[in-house]
């Protein structure tokens, strides 16, 4: 039973009139129940898991930046709080990966994992490509530079160290876990500050070195186990905090990382226990046809270990995994070891108080907020439901969601056992992946798959130095407006070398990716192939420094780079610097191959490759042969 006083219920309950406030105007749009409203939100959370409650006032009292905004909500999946137009960049600390040879905490290598993690993160907002088209997101990043470091893989940190996920001392070390990572992460953060300076904002939040206001995280569960870990130095924090200020406005945040994690070979994501021990995973290979499911089987290769650790018999190990192949858990099998039971419960082993008390221990030591699911059983309340919602505000959670096992039709995880119930008792064999499986027909999008070609068209003809010769290149645009490129043609060498052919290959695949039927526009696919060929080297190369062509795919890369450069009105973005500006000329629309006098200046304006023998700019290309003309090198 959830631990919530029947007083502390009715005071929440009993809240009377609530007023529904439009937050864009702050007018009142209407007066109802406070009991009413709850009582549909707990409603629908038991019917299929939505929605989820988020708790402002709790978040707010962590709100960095008091002085810029109030927060309102987060994402969907609950876990970060955002200012107007703010962003957040996540990250996770694998901890399964931390774990020593005898089933212990490395902590050396987990401060350095999050230092790592911390400075990598406070890079990516300055590094970040954020939309031109709206400067405020970019602004709002910069301003409080807000970072979100998490974890994954915890539940399979507790398998290795023998701790019950849930119990009184799961909450403990969940908590000093957390504890050290904000330590070193803020640490970090302090330090970044040092070197790069604090956030813009600094002035006025919570960190103001001027008139401090944060104070130090207290965990909810009293620590006095003892796992290895290093003290924490809260005053030590405290001080750099006066002096320096702190890099980043936000350090942790815990995601889901259930793609991720499952990457990364975790059994547990984010910071929730082992969904089950063994269960069916559906990965559905078109998502517009329902029939393209396939039904993948999974067992915990821990539990598996665990298993063969005991010293049980290959046919009794069989026997157990079958058995939880069906339920996904291992509470009721006998043969199964009881210190095994004890630590390996999963989800649906764990009551919802013990999942609320595990999140609200990690939330004491988390600034922003915590992705998790509060498993309840088949067959639960929604009186419990309620309650939970309540135990979670009252423990200083800052969002909760709730599951109750079966109440969804769709789901990307479920077991053997719970799929029969939905099927009324039929169960299909989960395979690896179907034996003849039959490609699904996309519907198509557009009506051909190819743009047919105008008989008359406008472009521009560029003439550029290759280390296989002399290109002209010539860009034709589609006459649906400027800058919208249709088709490449690529003329290098003479007709019927092979230099020729290959640059009219070039130009074919490029005109056949324009041409193309897609919803990606043409500029926009010109930019990825200015990305794909730029840098491709060669035997030889040509010029130095930003008038370098390493090769004619990377010559090709330059001009349509230039052609971007010359037409970027059509995407209102600013013009790009272009990479080789000395080399290269637009030429004249009447004349294809210009006039004497500009070809006479643009051969003058070659410059020299390095010499391998004297190292001076002076190797040129002569008579088919490179030659230095300060040494003497040649190369025939």
């Amino acid at each position: 039973m959830i631990n919530l006083s029947g007083k502390e219920i009715a005071d929440i309950r009993n809240a009377g009139d609530f007023e529904l406030i439009n937050p864009h105007d702050n007018t009142m749009w209407e007066i109802v129940q406070a009991d009413e409203i709850f009582k549909m939100i707990v409603e629908y959370a038991h019917h299929n898991g939505e929605p989820g409650v988020l708790f402002l006032d709790a978040a707010n009292r962590e709100n960095p930046v008091p002085h810029l905004y109030e927060l309102e909500s987060t994402n969907p999946c609950g876990e970060q709080f955002l200012g107007p137009f703010e962003n957040c960049c996540l990250g996770s600390v694998n901890l399964s990966q931390h774990i020593t040879n005898d089933d212990q905490v490395d902590w050396e290598k987990l401060a350095e994992s999050v230092a790592t993690s911390t400075r990598f993160l406070d890079d990516v907002v300055t590094a970040n490509a954020y939309v031109p088209a709206i400067p405020q997101l970019r602004e709002a990043a910069e301003n409080v530079r807000r970072i979100g470091l998490g974890i994954m893989g915890l539940g399979d940190m507790m398998y290795h160290l023998g701790i019950r996920y849930g119990s009184i001392e799961g909450q403990e070390f969940a908590s000093q876990v957390m504890e050290f990572v904000r330590y070193h992460a803020m640490q970090t953060s302090i330090e970044l500050a040092k070197e790069r300076g604090p956030f813009p904002a600094i002035e006025g939040s919570r960190y103001d070195p001027n008139n401090l206001k944060w104070t130090a995280p207290k965990p909810i569960v009293e620590h006095k186990s003892d796992w290895g870990r290093p003290t924490v130095d809260w005053k030590k924090i405290e001080k750099g905090l006066k002096k320096y200020g702190i890099r980043n406005g936000a350090q942790l945040t815990v995601a889901p990382t259930g793609t991720i994690a499952t990457v990364a070979g975790c059994e547990a994501y984010g910071c929730e226990p082992v969904f089950a021990l063994a269960y069916l995973r559906y990965v559905n290979e078109n998502a517009g046809n329902t029939d393209a499911k396939i039904t993948l089987q999974y067992t915990s290769p821990l539990f598996e270990n665990a298993l063969r650790k005991a010293g049980l018999d290959q046919a009794t190990m069989d026997k157990i995994v079958a058995q939880v192949n069906e339920t996904g858990s291992c509470q009721n099998i006998p043969e199964v070891p009881e210190n095994i039971r004890r630590v390996f419960v999963t989800a649906g082993d764990i009551t919802a108080e013990e999942h609320i008390r595990m999140q609200a221990a990690l939330q004491a030591h988390t600034d922003n907020a915590i992705s998790k699911t509060i498993n309840f059983p088949a067959g639960t309340t929604e009186e419990e439901v309620a309650t939970a919602y309540l135990l979670g505000w009252k423990l200083g959670c800052k969002g909760l969601t709730v599951y109750v096992t079966g109440s969804r039709e769709v789901v990307v995880l479920e077991t053997a056992e719970t799929k029969k119930k939905k099927e009324g008792g039929q169960s299909e064999t989960p395979v690896a992946a179907p034996a003849t499986p039959v490609a699904p027909q996309p519907l198509p999008l557009f009506n051909e798959d190819k743009k047919p070609r105008p008989s008359n068209l406008e472009g521009k003809t560029y003439r550029m130095p290759t280390p296989a010769g002399t290109s002209y290149i010539t860009i034709n645009e589609n006459g649906e407006g400027h800058g919208q490129p249709f088709e490449v043609f690529i003329h290098t060498s003479k007709a019927g070398s092979e230099i020729a052919a290959v640059s009219e290959a070039i130009g074919r695949l490029i005109s056949l990716v324009l041409r193309l039927a897609s919803p990606v526009s043409p500029r926009n696919r010109v930019k990825q192939i200015v990305r794909q060929l730029g840098g491709i080297g060669g035997g030889r190369q040509l010029g130095i420094g930003p008038n370098k062509v390493i090769s004619l795919p990377d010559a090709v890369s330059q001009v349509l780079q230039q052609y971007l450069d010359d037409t970027a009105e059509a995407d209102n973005l600013p013009q790009i610097p272009r990479k080789a500006t000395q080399q290269m000329a637009l030429l004249p629309a009447e004349n294809g191959n210009g006039t004497a006098e500009e070809r006479s200046h643009m051969e003058f304006m070659h410059i020299g490759d390095i010499c391998p023998e004297c190292g001076t700019s002076t190797l040129m290309r002569e008579e088919g042969c490179l030659h230095c003309y300060t040494c003497g090198y040649s190369e025939c």
